[in-house]
């Protein structure tokens, strides 16, 4: 425990009150003293209230002793006047008591400094920051003494290290003369990154701080960040992988073909590297055509590296062609070429294709960067196996559509001559051969119908192009024009709807289904209704025989058509709601008069007035 700092208030008084208690018993026997007489003897005892006050007060000791021999002479002359010899006497005690407090107070605060020195030194010797005493000289910091982990640090003994110049160490001279300008204007220099070269000539990554001490001297502080910058670098590395392999990823997600693909790849992979020359070799969807190559850079090292007879050379190609891994890394290969890398590149398929770069300077390939590459490759690889997926698919798509395409051609034609070769059939013949022929016809007619919505379904599925506002009146009055004879009524709304060229397919199945199945005197009423400020309802009437509600439930269903089902039928009503649905609106069928179902049935559906 510190004596000039008694731990708590508590002990402090009990101090306190002891001192004065003593001083009380002194004072009282000085007193009795020079009454009876033996005041020679009785001073003496003021002596113990000195040396306790100078022990646990030293701040307040010396001044203690000094008020208690003035009391003394006081007190000896206001009883011995004029007795010369014995105010000597009292004022000698007190000198002495003065004195004596000096000498307890030097020693109490001797022990104090010794302890503070003992545990200084501890701190500093134990220290895992090195700490060095030096003085700041005209020719630089002069190293005076350091703490064992700083001699570590520099790779010196201690006793090794003093009188030499700390420049000898930090080569950094920005840093230094950072250094120093910054002690001169604040007296202090917070930690900053430099570097010390140690004796063994190896350079260790610092943090260097300083303090400004009296006399010219300073201490300065050096933290070994070795194991920091080790833990950076292994973040920056796995930073680096995981961007690498995002920026595969997202590569594969905006490249539209294979070649826009493997092209990015191997710029970005090439730059990486700082290669001057960057391949790859891919296999394609069918297994018995040739792989694809790509090149990147200077297709001039490429051909040194393939001319020349080195058994490099010859590794290089054979694990491109077989799909294995080689690095080449100081040897030269041709005039160009020094060094080179082969990953293979794996594909959900089982194949292998390989990404190859070449250098024209020497160089090493850490295990960081495999790794890397090596992930570069699978991504490349799982991007490629999905874009070619869909290049085949695309493909397939387009050979589907050039086949629908020829077969449609040739049943249309072949149609056309059909219903050449049955109109003439009717004219010829009478009776029930006429009936039988007019049915064919009729089938001739249907199988067209079927083409011609088989067309409507393949433009639905392939327009991309943006919905525009369009001429409602106009459009139902082109479809009406077609059914010249068909008793249709409708009143001009002058309503544009959001939609585009394949709207009239609507109204063409829609007034074809009631004029062909709502029997013979059947009567069609279309009109426009705004339904709000956006939107209009459009309904499509007959006065057919209805349709029963358990066929309301599935008559938008493909190939579903007066509750039977059947190749080549119903797909009329699955294309308008195909088409109602793309232009955002919805449809319904019901009863057109709901208390006598069969009197009709109405399709309403909505369109809105703005794209």
């Amino acid at each position: 425990m510190n004596r000039t700092d008694p731990s708590g208030t508590g002990a402090q008084n009990l101090h306190l009150a002891i001192l004065i208690v003593i001083t009380a018993i002194a004072f009282i026997a000085n007193i009795a003293g020079i009454y009876f007489g033996v005041s020679l003897l009785t001073p003496l005892f003021f002596y113990i209230p000195i040396i306790i006050a100078a022990y646990w007060f030293p701040r307040r000791g010396v001044i203690f002793a000094v008020v208690v021999g003035i009391i003394q002479v006081l007190l000896i002359y206001s009883a011995s006047y004029p007795d010369l010899p014995q105010l000597t006497y009292a004022v000698s005690t007190a000198s002495f008591y003065i004195l004596v407090a000096v000498a307890v107070v030097i020693s109490s605060l001797s022990g104090d400094l010794k302890e503070k020195e003992a545990r200084y030194r501890e701190i500093f010797d134990r220290s895992e920051t090195g700490i060095f005493l030096a003085q700041n000289e005209a020719g630089g910091l002069l190293i005076e003494e350091a703490n064992p982990r700083g001699s570590e640090i520099l790779g010196s003994l201690p006793e090794d290290l003093a009188g030499r110049p700390l420049a000898e160490f930090w080569k950094d001279e920005s840093g230094r003369i950072s250094f120093l300008q910054a002690l001169v204007k604040s007296g202090f220099v917070p930690p900053f990154e430099s570097s010390i070269v140690s004796s063994g000539g190896g350079r260790i990554p610092v943090l260097i701080s300083a303090s400004r001490l009296p006399a010219n001297k300073l201490v300065i502080t050096l933290t070994d960040i070795s194991e920091r910058k080790r833990a950076e670098e292994e973040i920056q590395k796995i930073n680096l992988h995981l961007s690498t392999i995002n920026h595969i990823i997202s590569q594969g997600s905006e490249s539209s073909s294979v070649q826009e693909l493997v092209e990015k790849c191997l710029e970005y992979t090439r730059n990486f590297l700082e290669a001057e020359y960057g391949g790859a070799k891919i296999p394609v969807s069918n297994p018995s055509a040739p792989p694809r190559l790509f090149h990147s850079g200077d297709l001039d090292i490429l051909r040194e590296i393939e001319e020349s007879g080195s058994e490099e050379s010859s590794s290089w190609r054979r694990a491109i062609d077989e799909g294995e891994s080689f690095v080449f890394s100081a040897a030269a290969i041709g005039e160009s070429a020094h060094s080179g890398i082969v990953i293979p590149v794996p594909r959900s398929d089982g194949r292998t294709g390989v990404i190859f770069f070449a250098c024209r300077s020497p160089r090493t390939y850490s295990t960081e960067e495999k790794k890397i590459l090596e992930s570069i490759a699978k991504e490349t690889g799982t991007a490629v196996s999905k874009l070619q997926l869909s290049e085949d698919l695309v493909d397939a798509n387009r050979k589907a559509n050039l086949y629908l395409d020829i077969m449609m051609h040739d049943i249309n034609n072949a149609n056309l001559a059909s219903l050449w070769y049955g109109d003439l059939l009717t004219e010829m013949v009478e009776g029930e051969s006429k009936d039988l022929a007019s049915r064919v016809i009729d089938g001739i007619h249907k199988s067209s119908e079927v083409i011609r919505s088989l067309e409507t379904i393949r433009r639905i599925e392939e327009k991309e192009g943006e919905l525009v506002e369009i001429d409602l009146d106009k459009v139902i009055r082109q479809e009406i024009a077609h059914l010249p004879d068909a008793d249709i009524r409708f009143t001009e709304s002058g309503v544009r709807v959001c939609a585009d060229d394949l709207l009239g397919v609507v109204f063409s199945n829609l007034i074809g289904n009631s004029v062909r199945y709502g029997g013979r005197g059947v009567s069609v009423n279309i009109h426009v209704e705004r339904s709000g400020d956006d939107e209009v309802t459009v309904s499509v009437e007959d006065t057919g025989p209805g349709i029963p509600d358990s066929v309301k439930e599935v008559i938008f269903t493909r190939f579903r058509q007066n509750g039977t089902s059947g190749g080549g039928k119903g797909l009329g009503l699955y294309i308008v709601k195909t088409l109602i649905d793309r232009y955002g609106g919805r449809i319904i069928v019901e009863d057109r008069n709901t208390e006598r179902p069969h009197e009709g049935v109405a399709f309403r559906f909505s369109l809105r007035t703005y794209c």
